[in-house]
């Protein structure tokens, strides 16, 4: 994926062949993109954010219908509950008959955590945008 900003470094080679009594020049011009540091954060920060999504959609998922907590359960479950401390008591969660819940925190954080992504990726990308030069006035 390229990003559209990313600016091109171009280079030129051109030969010149003389045989006997002609001569022939031809140019080759090759453009290939140039990473920015800018565009490589923002795909760092979309890469945390989705994990975290994962996670929290995992449990979500692993509450919903009724897993046993051991394991890997147990692991993403402790994951869990760490990143979506901050958003317990928003809302409550729901317990039908049996070990199903829906445990809503989860989906709050998934939530919260995206838009907080879309904003730091934003800000970065106006940091990491090129100003503009002026010529130098005499």
């Amino acid at each position: 994926m390229l990003d559209p900003e990313s600016p091109r470094e171009e280079q030129s080679v051109t030969t010149v062949s003389q045989a006997p009594g002609t001569a022939q020049r031809s140019t080759y011009t090759a453009s290939t993109p140039v990473t920015t540091t800018g565009f490589k954060l923002r795909q760092l920060v979309w890469l945390a954010a989705g994990v975290v999504d994962a996670i929290l959609a995992l449990d979500f998922i692993f509450r919903l219908i009724g897993a046993n907590a051991i394991g890997f359960v147990a692991f993403i479950g402790n994951l869990a509950a760490a990143l979506s401390a901050p958003f317990r008591g928003i809302l409550a969660s729901t317990a039908t008959a049996g070990a199903h819940v829906a445990y809503w925190p989860d989906v709050v954080a998934i939530v919260v955590y995206g838009i907080a992504a879309w904003i730091v990726v934003a800000l970065i990308g106006i940091m990491a945008t090129p100003r503009a030069t002026r010529p130098a006035r005499l």
